[in-house]
């Protein structure tokens, strides 16, 4: 795909200490016409919410599209009965750099660069009780960061805090988030997508 030249991106997720396993999850999906992302934070931690996150990353990477609203309509018939979950989805149209975002619950989504924009979840558990969805959206310009987040990352950060971003690779701005503003009594996970040069 021409557009992988001008689109990075990475992820990283981890469990809270004391723990082997993360009850949150990431998933990157690559399209014809853009990158898919999604983000989850499980309800609790430990083995029980590691196997609800393992649901939710195998339908995302199965089932990926850039029709967010209806697949996470899906997810949540998939996750009834389950402990449920905050999920971020969003699509990145490679050509036009424009995004589409859909959430439930606490996780977070936020351009950084040309602007800064903070993308609004929905109250409300994936899997029990979701509320009608809101599709947002913004624009990336050439540089803009993305990054998706749960709240196993404290929210305020800025562009300020990743000084290098424009010669960093996405997985070390990844990294550097979670380091910086990662708790360690929450799991954690993080998408950083930087589009263009």
């Amino acid at each position: 795909m021409k557009y992988k030249l001008h689109i990075q991106h990475e992820k990283v997720v981890r469990p809270m200490l004391g723990e082997r396993v993360s009850g949150d999850t990431a998933v990157i999906g690559e399209l014809e016409e853009g990158v898919f992302l999604g983000i989850a934070d499980v309800l609790g931690h430990g083995p029980e919410a590691h196997e609800v996150a393992v649901v939710i990353e195998d339908f995302l990477e199965k089932y990926c599209t850039s029709d967010i609203g209806t697949l996470m309509h899906g997810l949540h018939e998939t996750l009834k009965g389950s402990r449920g979950a905050a999920v971020g989805l969003c699509f990145v149209e490679a050509a036009s750099g424009l995004v589409s975002f859909v959430g439930t619950g606490n996780t977070r989504t936020k351009k950084l660069g040309s602007s800064e924009v903070t993308l609004s979840s929905k109250d409300g558990i994936v899997g029990s009780n979701m509320r009608s969805l809101r599709t947002e959206t913004t624009r990336l310009e050439p540089g803009d960061l993305l990054v998706l987040t749960t709240d196993g990352i404290r929210e305020r950060f800025s562009l300020d805090d990743l000084p290098a971003h424009r010669g960093s690779t996405p997985a070390f701005l990844a990294r550097t988030l979670l380091r910086r503003f990662g708790k360690d009594y929450d799991d954690a996970a993080c998408i950083v997508l930087k589009y263009g040069p």
